[in-house]
Order: structure tokens, then C-alpha cells, then sequence
């Protein structure tokens, strides 16, 4: 009774949330937030019964206290970060509460959907001028993008960091006024995947710097705040990722482990990346699965994603990201930072298809803004020109 209950309140909850920004949405986002739930609650149902059929993570980080009844909360924080956080996370609402698998789902769907708000909000007032493709407006079509819904919408870490990184970019165009929810974002990235949280501070910190609106002595600040937060958070990266010397010997060591877990012989979706060239290996993890890897219905669906992703990336390079890297304000700087640390680092490791689909979750929110607001800023260059005597 108590799971019936909980699940209306989260249902209900999902179609009022967008009235946290009553003030900056109108009928017409309405409209379209409510159906954005709707279907994010299809696919969080399809992803219940998805993970039921197959197995995988969600289960264990909603059962893990069957297996082991005597472990406290206590116990498992004093384990570490990762999983052992999300057992802290899930422990209240698993142990304590017994709710159950599809109670706990729809809890982190609401979560995955509201950081799909936050995005909205920002893409929304960030970007000026719409653009289409195959006449078809891009905003507000790419938030219905089905693999950036899937890996949002049960439980787990995917859930857990596209929320995050959500408030965190949002929080950050005005810091001062949403220190606490950068402070909660940070917590929950720091303890779920601290690489990410370093990467969150290390490209808005360089994005600030860069910022040709700021005086240099805060441009100093704000260096030897990054500096001292990177001192600060690299022994705990050095520990979860279980590297013992930062050295090229060392690094290159831990990349081909990696890729050798992560490989053909391991998993079913692996692909052998060790012979691939570096740019290879960013198309394989940005782009892939394609056409010609399809094993199945979910794999056409996300061939179909990604080849919308790989045009508007093509569509982004010819717009000279460069050139527009330089000329835009800090917040496009620090997305273009934070797009760029993740897709070098975890192309280097990652060989599966099925974890590239998830992984990349956390990155291609930055780059479907980088293309829009790109795209919008090449439009209002041509608007301009095209008024001038």
C-alpha cells in the first residue's frame, strides 16, 4: 500500500515540478514538460522490465541489503565512493522502508526528469534563435533523444549524475544565488564518481578564467581555487580509480586494462579499440553503435540517435567551434571544456558499446547545446548581416 501510494505522490510530483519555473516557462512549455514526464515514464517502465529480464546494476543497488542484512549505513559510507555510495543512497527507502524495485525506479525518474527540466530551463534561456533540421524544430525535439531518457529513468548512477550535472550548469550561470544547489551537486558527484566532479570544477574554473569580462585579480582567485580543489580531489580520483603512480607507463597500463575488461571476450556488445587511432576511438565512443553494428531493436534505435548526433556535430565543426570558443561567454567555455575532458578520457577506455551509450549520458547534454546555441549564433550573425545597409 505504502508502494501505491508513494508512486502516485512521485507521479504527481513529476507533472507539477515544472513549477519551480513558473516564472521562465510558458503554456507552450507546459504543455510540452508534461508530455516530456509522460514519456520518460513510458521508458522508465520499459526500463523496469528491461532490467528485470537482463539483470544488472539498478537490482543490485535496490537489493544489496537482502544479500547483506547485517551492513549499516555507516558501513557502507565508510566503504567508499561508486556503489558503495549509491547502497548509502538506497538504504532508507530499500531497508528501513521496504519499498520496492518499481517504487525505487520511479523515485530516480523523477530524478532523470528533473534534470531534464533544469536543462530546458537552460537551453531555453540561453539560446536565442531555434534551429530545424529536416524542418524540424531542434529544440525542443532533441529532449526527446530515447537513449538520453533510458539511462535516465530507473535506478543507478546514470540517473544520478545527469540530475547533478544538471543543477550544477544550471547553478552556475549565477553561483552566488545557487551556492547551495552547486554544493549539493558536487556532494552527491564527488561520492557517485568523483573523476566527474573534478572534471565539473576543473572546466567552469578554466571557463572563468578565460572569461575576457573578468579582472585579473579575480581570474587569480579563482586559479588558485582550481588548483587547490585539484590538489584536494586527486588522491581520492588516484584511489577510486585504483591508479597508484600518475605517470605515462602507468596511465597507459590502466587505459588497456580497461579496455581489455571492456572488451568483445567480456561483453556482448565489446568492441577492440586497441588497435583504433585516437580520433577512431572518439567516433566509436560519441557515435556508435551505427547501422552496421545493429544487434537488435534497441540498438536501430540508438544507431538513429546516433547518426542525428553525429550530423549535428558535423554541422558544429563546419561553424568553426574554434572560432566560437573564444568569442562566447564563459558558461559555452565551460561546457566546451567539460564535453572535451570527458569524451578524451573515457574514449581512452571504454570498449563497449552498451556502456559508451551510458557513459556519454553525462556529456551530450553539453554538446546539444554547444551545436544550438552555436547554430542560434550563426543565425543571428546572418540576421545581423542581412539588416545592414
Amino acid at each position: 500500500m505504502l508502494d501505491i501510494c508513494l508512486i502516485i505522490i512521485l507521479l504527481f510530483l513529476g507533472f507539477k515540478a515544472k513549477y519551480l519555473f513558473r516564472h521562465q516557462l510558458d503554456k507552450s512549455d507546459s504543455k510540452t514538460l508534461n508530455l516530456l514526464w509522460a514519456y520518460h515514464l513510458v521508458i522508465c517502465v520499459a526500463f523496469y522490465f528491461y532490467v528485470l529480464a537482463n539483470g544488472g546494476d539498478a537490482i543490485t543497488y535496490w537489493t544489496e541489503f537482502e544479500v547483506n542484512p547485517n551492513m549499516t549505513m555507516a558501513d557502507y559510507f565508510s566503504l567508499g565512493f561508486g556503489t558503495y555510495f549509491m547502497y548509502v543512497l538506497n538504504y532508507i527507502p530499500s531497508k528501513l522502508f521496504e519499498l520496492s524495485f518499481l517504487t525505487g525506479s520511479v523515485a530516480y525518474a523523477l530524478l532523470g526528469y528533473i534534470g531534464f527540466l533544469f536543462f530546458y530551463v537552460i537551453f531555453k534561456q540561453r539560446i536565442a534563435f531555434n534551429s530545424k533540421l529536416f524542418q524540424l524544430n531542434l529544440f525542443p525535439f532533441i529532449f526527446f533523444l530515447p537513449n538520453l531518457h533510458f539511462w535516465t529513468a530507473g535506478v543507478g548512477k546514470d540517473t544520478l549524475m545527469f540530475f547533478c550535472i544538471a543543477i550544477f550548469f544550471y547553478a552556475m550561470q549565477q553561483p552566488k544565488k545557487h551556492l547551495i544547489k552547486i554544493l549539493l551537486a558536487m556532494f552527491l558527484v564527488y561520492f557517485t564518481r568523483p573523476h566527474i566532479a573534478a572534471f565539473l570544477l576543473l572546466s567552469f574554473g578554466i571557463g572563468y578564467i578565460l572569461d575576457g569580462g573578468l579582472k585579473v585579480y579575480v581570474k587569480i582567485f579563482f586559479f588558485i581555487i582550481l588548483v587547490g580543489a585539484f590538489v584536494g580531489f586527486f588522491d581520492t580520483i588516484m584511489l577510486y580509480l585504483r591508479i597508484e603512480n600518475f605517470d605515462l607507463e602507468t596511465i597507459s597500463s590502466y587505459s588497456e586494462d580497461k579496455v581489455s575488461k571492456l572488451s568483445r571476450s567480456h561483453t556482448g556488445t565489446g568492441v577492440d579499440i586497441s588497435s583504433y587511432s585516437f580520433p577512431l576511438k572518439v567516433f566509436t565512443f560519441l557515435f556508435r553503435p551505427l547501422f552496421f553494428d545493429v544487434n537488435g531493436v534497441l540498438a536501430i534505435i540508438a544507431s538513429l540517435e546516433n547518426l542525428l548526433l553525429l550530423i549535428l556535430t558535423a554541422k558544429f565543426i563546419w561553424l568553426n567551434p574554434i572560432k566560437l570558443f573564444f568569442k562566447a561567454s564563459y558558461f559555452f567555455k565551460s561546457l566546451f571544456i567539460f564535453f572535451i575532458l570527458g569524451v578524451i578520457s573515457f574514449s581512452l577506455i571504454l570498449g563497449n558499446l552498451g556502456i559508451m551509450l551510458r557513459q556519454k549520458n553525462m556529456f551530450i547534454p553539453a554538446l546539444l547545446f554547444l551545436c544550438l546555441w552555436a547554430f542560434s549564433y550563426s543565425i543571428q550573425n546572418r540576421t545581423a548581416n542581412s539588416g545592414t545597409p
